[in-house]
């Protein structure tokens, strides 16, 4: 069975470029523009690793990841790891990642094979 990937991203280029690599790897995926579908997502198919970033409109990728494992604790009954990626370095952002439990925190550009890396570290 494939390992499942719910990305997370409002940028629909980053979403697109994602979803080809992790595919042609031999994820399956799941693209989400913000929160509310990303929720959606999880709790139709679940996942074994998400990948979101950190600044989107509205609710911001911490938000987002406090939700969603919220969902897994009280509906899914299970840990998935995640990973941030953004676009903007702040001081704060890695300091929430870190405190949230994120498995990895990755700058945009990112490198292709360094992010390859992270997702087989973390679900194989």
């Amino acid at each position: 069975m494939k390992k499942r990937i719910l990305v997370i991203d409002d940028d629909a280029l980053v979403l697109k470029t994602l979803e080809n690599l992790l595919t042609r790897q031999g994820y399956e995926v799941e693209s989400a523009k913000d929160g509310p579908e990303a929720e959606t997502k999880l709790k139709a198919k679940g996942a074994n690793l998400i990948i979101c970033d950190i600044r989107m409109p509205g609710e911001d990728g911490v938000h987002v990841i406090q939700s969603l494992k919220q969902i897994c604790r009280e509906e899914i009954k299970s840990e998935i790891p995640f990973m941030f990626i953004t676009g903007y370095a702040s001081e704060e952002a890695p300091i929430d990642a870190i405190k949230l439990g994120a498995k990895d925190y990755l700058l945009k550009p990112f490198d292709l094979h360094e992010l390859m890396t992270s997702v087989k570290r973390h679900i194989g």
